[in-house]
């Protein structure tokens, strides 16, 4: 194949890889991507002429001098994200390059404007497409090095043909999984300078079903779709709860309904429990979650009831609020571990506390003015006879677990209505049950309040991890017990408190998928001091490098675990083999012929590359006339066994070493 050709089609490849790496990141205008993938799918198969490339190039500058007037309005004017007006520029500029004819030549702009491409992808969040493009352009940067190394000496030699066979092909080509092996040593080693990623790249999740800062029973005219948007991956260290696929992940609180949808009271005073209460009073043990969240457009983070504790070193600060809801500030991913008792108090113990501490009754007993009378008149009903608010609240729970849960919405307006809901349809959503148990406890003079978040998940066994998505979207509520702070109840029917989930064919392929996603997010683009640090201590049998390091001058037993001995004796053989020149090897006459140039050049003759062994020949008579007798048997027997196909036996062997040792010594004296 031509070498200009070839060149030119890895250059445009490397672009090509480019627009995806940063589609991959945050993707761009459809019009831009779609017309720079046609300009550069087009240069691989058709190249113009030196003049046409001529004519083109009037069309590319009044082109780019408007998009640099574009960015330069984004920088200075608009002042939002200028990547974007930059990358289009940069595509541009990439189509142009990628057109013009194969005698410019550009290679080293190709390659620039391809690698800006790449960089600015990183500006972003960018995921696991981000991964593969990458290792791609490093292997379609090596062998486009290589080719355009190969075709400049061609054209300076005027050498017409480069026979380029598979072999030398795969080689370079392989020497980029080399440089990507060193780009993860280096990734792992070099000490982190920065945590947590801002990213412009964060997609808020929208809702079709899913969570929002809201809970609404107005909605009515269609049905709830599904979507299987993911928002959370929880890792339990400590080992998963027997019911992860039943576990509430709490959200948001709200204290106050006008009778179709829920809010929260601005001047909400601190209505939480004592983390003591939670911590004292609460059986069970308590549950390690490392969770990794989505960007949502409510800055929640999600945990399960009661979250004593949230830590999180990922540029992210978890705030406490008046609610008991935990939000957070900060520009990085919400990544961040919870610790949580996993059972309820005993319900013999809150059957049995029923004086003390109770939050406000303007906000926790409130109930719309309009409420039809009849649902209190079920309240009480529901209640009667019943001495103590957990009872009272199981019997309008099991009470409201009779109904139906459908995801279809009330037909009208005025059906949208608790009253509705309650003594008509008495089937809807998980909403309408959470708000119909709120106000008929209220209606009896419990403090309650609705809550959602998420419910359930699904277990990734190749990740280790439970999936949450928008479709695990879910309401219920929360009751005040004095002494114990508020407690959970869910009463939606059993199996089908949060939408239902996506099934088709491609769903486990996504779980696959998003496994693969996760490491990728966790590892690199989180990975962090403390990440570093869990790698090398377990090299050091669990220790930091300080701890090993101090164990052995104190003579305190420990030392590498036997993973971290494997790994290490690795190295070690891997650095010995390179040190002593490891790779592919050569017969012996090649090896001594070899020496021989070896030896000529440390004697001062002028060996370059491309000196071919007859012309190194005559070159040591010339300046060493002495050594051109035993130069002359090394160089007749190389030639034998390497151009003659002659098997030397040990006797030339022999004799060519005896005849090397002698040059040697001759080249060494100056004459």
């Amino acid at each position: 194949m031509n070498l200009r050709l070839l060149h030119r089609r890895l250059a445009v490849l490397m672009g090509i890889t480019g627009l995806v790496a940063f589609a991959g990141g945050a993707g761009f205008e459809p019009l831009s991507a779609f017309l720079a993938a046609i300009a550069m799918g087009t240069a691989l198969f058709w190249h113009p002429d030196t003049d046409f490339s001529h004519r083109l190039e009037r069309v590319w500058l009044p082109l780019a001098t408007l998009l640099v007037i574009r960015a330069l309005i984004h920088v200075f004017i608009i002042r939002d994200d200028v990547v974007i007006p930059v990358v289009d520029l940069l595509l541009l500029l990439l189509s142009a390059e990628a057109l013009r004819s194969l005698d410019a030549p550009n290679d080293l702009r190709l390659y620039a404007l391809s690698f800006a491409l790449v960089l600015a992808s990183t500006a972003y969040r960018p995921g696991i497409v981000f991964l593969l493009a990458f290792t791609t352009y490093v292997a379609l940067a090596t062998l486009a090095l290589m080719v355009g190394h190969l075709r400049r000496r061609a054209e300076r030699y005027s050498v017409a043909v480069v026979p380029l066979g598979r072999g030398m092909i795969t080689t370079t080509g392989a020497l980029s999984g080399v440089i990507l092996l060193v780009a993860l040593v280096v990734f792992v080693t070099f000490p982190r300078v920065s945590q947590g990623w801002a990213g412009r790249g964060e997609t808020m999740a929208t809702a079709i079903a899913g969570f929002s800062d809201q809970v609404s029973i107005g909605d009515h005219g269609s049905t709830i779709l599904g979507n299987p948007q993911i928002v959370l991956r929880v890792e339990f260290p400590n080992g998963a709860p027997e019911n992860a696929g039943g576990l509430h992940w709490r959200g948001r609180s709200y204290d106050r309904f006008d009778g179709i949808r829920w809010t929260r009271s601005q001047n909400l005073p601190p209505s939480s429990a004592p983390s003591s209460w939670y911590r004292d009073r609460w059986k069970g043990d308590i549950v390690e979650q490392k969770i990794f969240g989505s960007a949502l457009d409510t800055r929640v983070l999600f945990a399960l009831h009661p979250a004593l504790e949230i830590d999180s070193d990922n540029g992210i600060q978890p705030l406490f609020d008046n609610a008991g809801d935990f939000v957070y500030w900060g520009s990085g991913a919400p990544a961040y571990t919870a610790y949580s008792p996993v059972d309820l108090p005993p319900a013999d113990e809150l059957r049995g506390n029923t004086r003390g501490y109770r939050p406000s009754g303007e906000h926790f007993l409130q109930i719309p003015r309009r409420l039809d009378p009849r649902i209190e008149t079920l309240a009480d009903s529901l209640t009667a006879g019943i001495d103590n608010r957990y009872d009272q609240a199981v019997a309008i729970r099991d009470w409201l677990q009779t109904f139906t849960y459908t995801r279809d919405l009330p037909a009208t307006a005025g059906e949208a209505t608790l009253h509705h809901f309650l003594f008509e349809r008495q089937a809807g959503h998980c909403e309408y049950f959470s708000t119909a148990m709120v106000v008929l406890l209220r209606a009896v003079g419990i403090e309650a309040r609705n809550v959602n978040g998420f419910l359930g998940g699904q277990w990734s066994d190749f990740g280790n991890y439970l999936v949450v998505t928008q479709n695990e979207a879910h309401s219920w509520v929360e009751v005040w017990f004095p002494g114990f702070g508020w407690v959970t109840f869910d009463p939606t029917p059993a199996g089908t408190g949060s939408t239902s989930q996506v099934a088709s064919w491609f769903w486990p392929g996504r779980i696959l998928f998003d496994g693969i996603q996760h490491r990728w997010n966790k590892w690199v683009l989180d990975y962090s001091v403390d990440d570093q640090a869990g790698i090398f201590s377990g090299l050091f049998g669990g220790q930091t490098v300080q701890e090993f390091v101090a164990s052995e001058s104190n003579g305190e037993p420990g030392g590498p675990s036997p993973m971290g001995a494997l790994a290490l004796l690795a190295v070690l053989a891997l650095g010995y083999w390179w040190a002593r020149g490891g790779g592919p090897a050569f017969d012996p006459s090649t090896q001594m012929y070899l020496h021989l140039r070896t030896a000529s050049a440390r004697a001062g003759l002028a060996v370059t590359p491309g000196m071919t062994p007859l012309a190194l020949l005559n070159h040591i008579r010339h300046e060493r006339s002495a050594a051109g007798r035993p130069s002359e048997r090394v160089v007749d027997l190389y030639l034998r066994a390497r151009y003659g196909k002659e098997a030397l036996g040990d006797s030339d062997l022999r004799e060519m070493r005896e005849a090397l040792l002698a040059a040697r010594r001759t080249l060494k004296l100056r004459t």
